[in-house]
């Protein structure tokens, strides 16, 4: 299954609570399986800050259904 998730250009990840950070859980990442959800989200954030510049990314599921990140810790 492949997963979307956002991140910005300096490396952050969007989590659920709709906040930019590099050190969270898969668990807490914001992430569907569906990219017109991601876009829709990546649209919304935009609307809100102009000068954002984040993109959706497609991952790999593993056996949970969390997203797979090469080189993130995936301390859940």
């Amino acid at each position: 299954m492949t997963l979307f998730i956002l991140q910005d250009v300096s490396g952050n990840y969007l989590t659920r609570g709709l906040t930019w950070t590099t050190d969270c859980a898969v668990t807490e990442m914001f992430q569907t399986q569906y990219k017109d959800i991601a876009l829709n989200q990546l649209l919304e954030l935009n609307a809100a800050d102009v000068t954002l510049r984040a993109s959706v990314v497609a991952c790999k599921a593993d056996g949970k259904n969390r997203p797979i990140i090469i080189g993130h810790q995936s301390a859940a």
